[in-house]
């Protein structure tokens, strides 16, 4: 025998630090070129290939596909020890509460969604028959999970349905991000406004002013109102859930549109309504950026109207926009008036 017992040793090493079950022809001349380095180039070097493969295949480090008379050499070979080991499925057996049964029949469970389940699992037990407080979802997390975000996670999950995990299970609930406001009067409706600058402005104007419906104005962080929507129904400023009309004035762009159009759209108790004066003070203001705003695919009339959608419109056929920061304090101080 002219391979020599290292060089076999050196194929074998690398098949099996490759890690692939099937190695086709071109990767195993590779490694092989990398386990004899003396044959390279040698007329010997393809038989003593055959050999160290037929080596290989008595101790059963590889596996040869069957020969035909039309493929004498092989096109690829098998290392069986690269096959995964089939992998257990510990929730099958699992001791589950009745709550979280279900779990057993689930076909795939990675070992972090196992681990969860078994902490919820854990908890349910030690609080079974107890009445639990219900608590903002986070709380609740940190507490069975260790981790405040967690149950966030899991509630993007299948793990979370009808039938399966929720939060009334786990005694938790989940609250809005609060809305930033400020008391502005006695009226029942609020003003949210999409700038930081536009709340401080509007906030001094309409605590000066009396007799007017703005009991609350609120700040709606740019493009997070939507989320905090439903706030409103729970508390602002401090005056309890909003009784009236939650009014919304943001920048004229597709932005500030979409957020007033998602805000209407997600709010469920509380109206809310786009403040058309404010809107269409914008009219006649500089247009701002022109030629770089694109409009496709906005329709604004749905939520500001035809009328006033039209009389916007060449702003948007000049695809610029109008912040609310261009309107200027007289404008806002003479709607105010008019309200009262």
């Amino acid at each position: 025998m002219s391979v020599r017992a290292s060089e076999v040793a050196a194929l074998r090493a690398a098949l099996l630090a490759r890690g692939s079950v099937r190695v086709e022809n071109d990767a195993l001349w590779r490694l092989w070129c990398a386990a004899a380095p003396r044959l390279v180039g040698s007329p010997q070097q393809t038989d003593d290939l055959q050999e160290c493969l037929r080596i290989l295949a008595d101790d059963k480090t590889i596996e040869l596909p069957a020969r035909s008379s039309r493929r004498p050499w092989p096109s690829h070979i098998t290392v069986p020890a690269c096959r995964a080991a089939p992998k257990s499925k510990p929730w099958v057996t699992h001791a589950w509460r009745a709550e979280l049964g279900w779990a057993a029949s689930l076909r795939t469970l990675s070992d972090e969604l196992f681990s969860d389940l078994v902490a919820i699992n854990t908890w349910l037990g030690h609080h079974a028959n107890h009445s639990i407080p219900v608590v903002p979802v986070r709380y609740r997390s940190a507490e069975i999970l260790g981790k405040e975000k967690r149950l966030d996670d899991l509630t993007r999950t299948t793990l979370f349905d009808s039938g399966r995990l929720t939060l009334d299970l786990l005694a938790c609930t989940r609250y809005p991000p609060p809305l930033p406001a400020a008391v502005t009067g006695h009226g029942p409706d609020v003003l949210i406004v999409e700038n930081s600058d536009t709340y401080w402005v509007l906030n001094e104007l309409l605590s000066s002013a009396t007799n007017h419906p703005i009991g609350a104005i609120a700040w709606g962080s740019g493009r997070t109102f939507p989320a905090q929507v439903d706030s409103l129904r729970v508390d602002v400023g401090g005056r309890g859930p909003v009784t009236g009309t939650a009014w919304y004035w943001g920048d004229f762009d597709p932005h500030g549109i979409a957020i007033a159009e998602s805000a209407t759209l997600a709010s469920t108790a509380v109206p809310v309504r786009p403040v058309t004066a404010l809107w269409s003070a914008m009219a006649d203001r500089p247009i701002q950026d022109r030629g770089t705003v694109d409009w496709s695919n906005v329709y604004g009339d749905r939520l500001l109207g035809p009328e006033l959608w039209s009389q916007l419109a060449h702003i948007r056929s000049a695809h610029g926009r109008v912040a609310q920061e261009a309107v200027p304090v007289s404008a806002l101080a003479r709607w105010i008036d008019r309200l009262r």
